[in-house]
Parts: structure tokens; sequence; C-alpha cells
């Protein structure tokens, strides 16, 4: 089925045809009650036929959200418990869990920073089981953890293996990645002055007792397990040898830390050099300059995805209150860049013209680009 997005205002809608049936008592009971973990609803005709009209505001989906957050265990166990925690409020309604659209794309959550809150789109329609189409999210999110993260790649792998039963239930998986996280050895500190020390491996490695919010080993201890099956006294020499490492690390780099952003500075004394070149020729380089009096800085794309929004996440932090967190993003492939809104507030703007949700826009040197009332020129 083909998604579509649209913009009323500072609303934003996707967009899906409806399903040519009467209506149900499931759409009725949702027109009726408002349910806290499914999108709003509309279904309105356009032009002699039925859309499905759901209210998106402020919203992003499940593919946006793991793009604009640090994808790792703690993250993954929350949306599996949020979403545990909706399949159970729409069984006190009667919604049949087969009418409810499980992808990437129709999942999603709010963009307030202190909010976490997840909807899921409800579509009267066979989409399917809750284990055939959690399977598929299960896919789609193996492939988006980052790759220095193997053991989070190793314990979602594990509980995918859950998925191919036909009966499994999501809070078996939420457990078996519990189960998994309470497994892992803790790393006790060592006295690195002992050249043979005495520590018995039980003095080295226990049992943890994380909860939702714990710790977990860096991946500079990914090979610990390794050492083990050389015995206690391998076990203890691998370890020995990684606290050195991280000791070192620390004191040549204690000095030089410091956390800060370098952004494409314009020079506003910068002569243009005149070229008989056509413009069509010529390729961009990527660079957002500022065409206001607010002191927003200039930058540069140095990424094939840069985000532009308030958050201090994102590639380029504009200041405006009128800018979203998350408000677009700008892919590079190759010579060409494409700007995307994110589903933003106050709207994106390519040449004045409103750029809907998700909707990538080729762009061009030159061209003018507004998030919000913060303009810029493209080169």
């Amino acid at each position: 089925m083909e998604i579509q997005y649209k913009r009323q205002h500072s609303d934003s809608f996707m967009v899906v045809d409806a399903v040519d049936t009467l209506s149900s008592y499931e759409e009725k009971m949702i027109e009726e009650n408002a349910i806290e973990h499914l999108l709003e609803m509309k279904k309105v005709s356009v032009n002699g036929v039925l859309q499905y009209n759901y209210n998106i505001s402020r919203k992003e989906n499940l593919e946006d959200y793991l793009e604009s957050h640090d994808f790792t265990l703690e993250l993954f166990k929350r949306i599996l418990l949020n979403l545990q925690l909706a399949y159970e409020e729409l069984g006190k309604y009667l919604i049949n869990e087969r009418h409810i659209w499980l992808s990437p794309e129709t999942v999603y959550f709010e963009k307030a920073a202190e909010a976490f809150k997840l909807s899921l789109c409800y579509y009267p329609k066979d989409m399917g089981s809750v284990q055939e189409q959690f399977r598929k999210i299960m896919e789609y999110a193996i492939k988006k953890v980052p790759s220095s993260d193997r053991e989070f790649a190793a314990m979602l792998c594990e509980a995918y293996d859950l998925t191919l039963k036909e009966d499994y239930t999501l809070g078996e998986i939420l457990d078996s990645l519990q189960q998994d996280q309470e497994e892992c050895p803790v790393v006790q500190q060592i006295n690195l002055r002992d050249e043979e020390p005495s520590l018995r491996t039980s003095e080295l490695t226990e049992e943890c007792d994380v909860e939702m919010t714990g710790y977990y080993l860096e991946d500079d201890f990914s090979d610990v397990n390794e050492a083990d099956s050389k015995g206690p006294k391998g076990l203890i020499n691998k370890m020995q040898q990684l606290a050195k490492g991280v000791l070192f690390k620390k004191i040549e780099f204690k000095d030089d830390f410091k956390e800060e952003r370098e952004d494409f500075v314009f020079d506003p004394d910068y002569e243009y050099e005149e070229r008989t070149v056509l413009l069509s020729e010529t390729k961009p380089c990527g660079k957002l300059v500022y065409d206001g009096l607010n002191q927003e800085d200039d930058f540069l794309v140095t990424k094939d995805v840069f985000r532009i929004g308030k958050s201090k996440s994102c590639d380029a932090v504009l200041h405006a209150p009128t800018v979203s967190g998350n408000h677009a993003k700008i892919t590079r492939e190759g010579d060409d860049y494409y700007l995307t809104d994110l589903n933003s507030t106050n709207a994106t703007y390519i040449n004045e013209q409103i750029l809907p949700y998700r909707k990538a826009v080729k762009l061009n040197i030159s061209d003018k680009i507004r998030f919000a009332n913060v303009a810029y020129t493209f080169f």
C-alpha cells in the first residue's frame, strides 16, 4: 500500500487509501474513544476516493527515530516495552491485532525530547499477526545496530531466533534481552602493579543485577570471553592488558579532551571568481550560507546524512525558537544533495515551496531554503 504525506497549516498527515468496506465496530470505537496508543484517524473522501488521514503532527516514525537517536539495547527494550503496553491497551477495546499495521514507516514516536509515547496505525485489513509483523521489525532493527556494538548485535540475533517460532510473545523477547544482559560479566578493579595477581576468577566476575537503566561493558572488553576459554590466568592477563590500555588512553588524552563543534563559517569578504560556466554544469559543494540578521552560523555538509535542527545532537544546530529539535536533513549521494523535512512543526521550504514530510527534493546551486523562518542559500 502506498503511503503519502501532506501538511495542512501546522499539522501533518500520513495518507493511505481506505479499505472499501462499511464502517466497522472497531472504527466506531476508535472514533468515539481517544485510544492513547493509536494515531488519530479520520476517513475522508477526496475526488470520490476514500482515504484514511492519520495525524502525525510532532511525531516521527521508527525509521527517523532510530536515525536521530543512539540505537542501544536500552532504547530497543524501551521501544519493545511500550509496544507491548500498546497492544495490551488495544485488547481492552477489542481491537483485532491483525488490523494494526506494524512497520518502520507506521510506528510513530513523539518528537518532544522529554516524552516517549508510541503510537500505532489502525488499518482495517488483515495485515498479518503480531508475530509476523514484528519479525520484520526485528530484521530491520538488526540492520540498524551500530557496527561497533557487537554485543548488542549478538543479543538481537539471539532474540530474532525466538521470533522464528509461530507463537512467541513480545514479553518473551523482552525477557530474553533482559536475561542476556543479567548474565553478562562485570569487570572488577585490577591492581595493575601486581605482575602475578592472586585474584581468583570468581573475584573478577560476578553476576550483574541490571535494571532497565543499567550500564554495559564497553566494546574494549568484548574479547574477555575469549580469554576465559584459556583458563583463569588467561582471563586475568587479558583483562590486565585491556585495563592498562584504558589507563594509558586516559593519561594521554586527559588534558587534550575538549568537546567542540567546528561549523563552516562563510567569509563575507570572499570574492567569487566569475567564470563562463553554465550553472547546470557546476556541481554544488554543500554549503549552507545564512541569509538573515540573527547570527546563525553557516555550515558545510560534511556527512552523507546531515541533520539540521535545534537539538544539540544535530550536525547543524540552529538557535531560533521556531526551529524543531530535528527539523530537516540533507542527504548526500555522490555529487548530489537532497533536502528532506523531518515533520517539523513550522515546516521546511525550498524556494518558498513547502516540503511534505519525508519527500526528498534535489538541491541546486542558489536554492533558497527556510527552516521555519531561518533562511539559507545553498551552494
